[in-house]
């Protein structure tokens, strides 16, 4: 698949590859750095780090328990649910467990597990600070983690030591279960108590109900069984008498008395039936109070048995075993991560680096802040600056070097393809090599053949002069408006085939009238009948505006950027500026590149050479 611009996917993530590859290698340097350091402090740190065992125990929570319930007055079984058994999680895992266990393993005395002195001021500390402090050690030396909704609960105890990792697994569960059948005798202690007081009110509460029962027969003569047949048959007797003296139609006198006596006979019935069912139901409540009371004393007795006979409940199903192997820290693991972060953490840095870099340093910045063309490179010169005599003289010496090379393909570039016979050196700023650029391609020109003229309008700093001329007193210095220029041959060796002349300007241009102007056309035009080619190093275009006075002279520029430190905002300004005032500006020139960071042969900005001279 093709995009607009006829690059494929596949190259544009090779592109993008490269440039990543680029960008590691161009910061290998202090990434490597970066990454020795991190593995050198975390190494010297992890071997500071005490070495930390772990292992862990098994219990299984009881069940159920039978308890006396106070809302029921009975014994009831009590069944552990998804609370409780969150609750007893809470229970181990608070700070008074934790205090159980620190006095269980005499932790509060043990100054190897918690020193008594500050570090800070070197003074002992107070007793309550060293107990929170053990305490919070011990919570954070053993867990407890349950497995779904299993009864079975496993506790971990980590350490220093391997044998106190292992007594941390096996006293939480020891001292847990201890605790808990504890509890249950208590419990159960109060239970019995609990009862017993219930049976003593009850049993009082039945002796009171049955001497009231008692009483009640007594007072009432309700023993006598045979009372209510014979109240029976007094009413039907009496009823007997009256339905035969109804029939014999007896006095009224007599009927009336008849009628008397078995109302009273009924009566006595009643009071007597009444009294018969108040002792049935007092008779029952009796037994009722007996049956309770009985009950209670069955279930105090079967509590008085258990009390001896009570497990704790809680079992331990897996003790903990004293560890021989360190399970952290992890040496190799801690190194290898810190290694891998200190990577990704400088490549970041690189990215923020390259980020913040607003230097020119590769032809994609240079046309994307100009949309120049960059026609060459320089590398960067080992010499000092006092010796660059020499190098300038290089191109004649060795006709082969990168230097010259590089100075060939500008030339090449200017005179063939821009037809430019009259070429202006200058940069954004200064100290970017524009003099030193300027000695190099006319020195280069005069050995291929060429007459070269060399223009020194740099009256400030004169540095194409100084380069081309060894002793400085020398060169000779002319006004640009006289009629007679002064030109100086500078020594060539003997393998040039061309000539190289210096005319170094004595005074700035000042003039800006059309006479001027009109002056300087026609030096260019005397001049450019003389040579084949003229180099007019200038002053930095964004610092003196020398440059802008002369642009009669000139046929084409070439803008000087040197390679990590001339600013993208610079360069891009002195091209506006230039173009703005008329300067047919054919492109940059790249200085003063470090070939160890770009030993790169390719396109786009990339740098790269071949030493044929080898």
């Amino acid at each position: 698949m093709k995009s607009t611009y006829g690059v494929t996917s596949s190259q544009s993530e090779s592109a993008e590859f490269v440039s990543i590859w680029l960008l590691l290698r161009r910061n290998m340097l202090p990434v490597a750095i970066l990454v020795l350091v991190a593995v050198f402090l975390t190494s010297l740190y992890m071997s500071s780090v005490p070495d930390r065992y772990r292992t862990d125990a098994q219990m299984v929570l009881a069940l159920s328990e039978t308890r006396f319930s106070d809302s029921t007055g009975n014994l009831e079984t009590f069944e552990l649910s998804r609370s409780s058994v969150e609750t007893e999680l809470a229970k181990l895992r608070s700070r008074d467990f934790a205090e159980q266990i620190a006095e269980t393993l005499g932790l509060f005395e043990d100054d190897s597990f918690v020193s008594g002195i500050d570090p800070q001021t070197n003074l002992p500390v107070s007793e309550e600070l060293r107990r929170q402090a053990v305490t919070d050690k011990v919570l954070a030396s053993y867990s407890v983690t349950r497995e779904g909704e299993s009864l079975a609960l496993t506790v971990e105890g980590r350490s220093t030591n391997p044998d106190l990792a292992a007594a941390f697994a096996n006293t939480v569960i020891s001292v847990y279960i201890n605790n808990e059948f504890n509890n249950r005798i208590n419990r159960l202690q109060k239970s019995i108590g609990d009862l017993r007081r219930r049976v003593g009110l009850l049993g009082e509460e039945f002796t009171q109900a049955e001497a009231k029962l008692a009483e009640f027969i007594r007072n009432d003569n309700l023993d006598d069984e045979q009372q209510l047949n014979r109240l029976r048959n007094t009413v039907e007797r009496a009823r007997t008498i009256l339905e035969a003296g109804l029939e014999q139609q007896v006095p009224p006198d007599e009927e009336k008395a008849m009628r008397e006596e078995l109302a009273d006979a009924e009566q006595r019935l009643q009071s007597r039936t009444r009294l018969e069912l108040s002792l049935l139901a007092k008779e029952r409540e009796t037994e009722l109070l007996r049956s309770r009371y009985q009950s209670a004393v069955d279930e105090l007795n079967l509590l008085e048995t258990r009390i001896g006979q009570e497990d704790p409940g809680t079992t331990q199903v897996s003790v903990a075993r004293v560890p021989l192997k360190a399970y952290a820290p992890s040496r190799l693991l801690a190194v290898l991560l810190a290694g891998a972060m200190s990577v990704i953490i400088g490549f970041v840095l690189a990215l923020v680096r390259e980020g913040l870099d607003r230097t020119v340093k590769t032809e994609k910045q240079i046309f994307k802040a100009t949309g120049l063309q960059n026609l060459g490179y320089f590398v960067k010169q080992k010499v000092k600056p006092t010796k660059n005599q020499a190098t300038v003289a290089e191109p004649i010496e060795n006709p082969n070097s990168p230097l010259a090379e590089a100075a060939r393909g500008i030339l090449t570039n200017c005179i063939k393809f821009q037809d430019a016979k009259v070429l202006l050196i200058t940069s954004a700023l200064p100290n970017e090599g524009k003099s030193f650029l300027s000695s190099v391609l006319a020195t280069t020109a005069a050995a291929d053949g060429m007459d070269t003229l060399m223009i020194d309008l740099d009256t400030y700093r004169r540095g194409a002069s100084k380069l081309l001329v060894p002793d400085s007193v020398k060169f000779q210095q002319t006004d640009l408006y006289s009629d007679n220029l002064v030109v100086q041959p500078v020594p060539m060796a003997q393998k040039a085939t061309g000539t190289l002349d210096l005319m170094t300007v004595a005074s700035p241009t000042r003039e800006l009238t059309s006479a001027a102007e009109a002056k300087l056309k026609r030096v260019k035009e005397t001049l450019s009948k003389q040579y084949d080619l003229i180099v007019i190093d200038t002053p930095p275009a964004l610092v003196m505006d020398e440059v802008f006075r002369n642009d009669a002279l000139v046929d084409a520029v070439l803008l000087v950027s040197r390679w990590g430190k001339t600013p993208q905002d610079a360069l891009q300004t002195a091209s506006r500026r230039l173009a703005q005032s008329g300067f047919h500006v054919v492109g940059t020139v790249l200085n003063d590149v470090d070939p160890k960071k770009f030993r790169w042969i390719g396109y786009e900005g990339y740098y790269g050479h071949y030493d044929y001279y080898k």
